[in-house]
């Protein structure tokens, strides 16, 4: 159940704004954005984006005071959120969106958060400010995203604390699209996937044999940073350029347990591909014989599909 709501409208990347008000919202309105805030804090599992609050940021303070804030506390809170936003979209490519601002209880009202989301749509200001009593929900309806399209959000506390201390959904990250974490003082970590491809890319540096004893020391995963330290304890040297793995300060995302089974490295020569799981990469031998060089795979049983003769007693 929505227990606050303020509402504001922000056109033309971000130089109007229509304030934010407080927004009585009917059913309809309530299950639309009741149905955003789940698929919002249903990104909390292992392998999707953490987030944090930088030093300097007042986010935090002002989740906080919007628990318990009267009504006009409430709208002035969610009005300076609006302003930060809009002062951070400038320049950027997202044109226009409403911003909604909610506290929600949850569980009978014993667990309560508060959410801010962000829904770009296609709308104009003439239009807009005709409305004369603030900003209708439904008024907006059609031209706004389904709540499994929502591309940016934030939700306090998030139930993975502390290895994540605010719920951030940011689909997009790169260059000035960091738009939305630099307006609130906050990070966002790249998803799993996206940490884990930055890691093969940093591994597949390395020779055969001490990807082997890398992937060994992955172990069941965590947190990157944590799984880069028990690499270097297995391959001292191994170092990593990539902000998705914790470099130069950035968050670092998250490794999963099955990484080593599930990833897959491609190696070529001689126009010849051999793929296989990291984990596996200790059973692969190079050898330098003669002018060329000689790979030896160790399988527990022979490829498939092979004739019998083409097995031979020795290597």
């Amino acid at each position: 159940m929505i227990e606050k709501c303020a509402l504001a409208v922000i056109t033309d990347r971000g130089r109007n704004v229509i304030p934010a008000t407080w927004s009585d919202l009917d059913e309809d309105e309530e299950d639309f954005l009741v149905r955003h805030v789940e698929r919002l804090r249903k990104t909390t599992n292992a392998s999707e984006t953490r987030g944090r609050f930088r030093p300097d940021s007042t986010l935090e303070q002002d989740f906080t005071e919007a628990l318990t804030a009267d009504r006009s506390a409430f709208v002035a809170v969610a009005g300076r959120l609006v302003q930060q936003l809009a002062d951070a979209m400038q320049g950027v490519n997202s044109a226009s969106c409403v911003v909604a601002f909610v506290v929600e209880a949850q569980q009978g009202g014993v667990n309560r958060t508060v959410s801010l989301l962000k829904l770009d749509a296609e709308v104009e200001a003439a239009q807009l400010d005709r409305t004369g009593d603030g900003v209708r929900l439904r008024v907006f309806k059609d031209l706004l995203p389904r709540p499994g399209d929502i591309q940016k959000g934030l939700s306090w506390p998030d139930p993975r604390a502390p290895h994540s201390t605010l719920v951030v959904l940011d689909a997009i990250v790169e260059g000035t699209a960091k738009y939305f974490q630099n307006a609130y003082r906050i990070d966002a970590s790249p998803n799993a996937r996206i940490t884990e491809r930055a890691l093969i890319e940093e591994l597949s540096e390395l020779p055969p044999a001490r990807i082997a004893a890398a992937v060994a020391a992955v172990g069941h995963g965590g947190d990157a940073e944590t799984v880069i330290e028990r690499i270097r304890g297995q391959v001292p040297r191994f170092v990593v350029t990539a902000p998705e793995l914790g470099a130069g300060g950035a968050m670092p995302g998250m490794i999963r347990p099955q990484f080593a089974t599930v990833v897959k490295k491609t190696y070529e020569a001689d126009e010849i591909e051999l793929k296989l799981p990291l984990a596996r990469m200790s059973q692969v031998q190079t050898h330098q014989v003669g002018t060329g060089y000689e790979t030896v795979i160790l399988t527990s049983t022979p490829l498939t599909p092979v004739e019998q003769d083409d097995v031979s007693g020795t290597p």
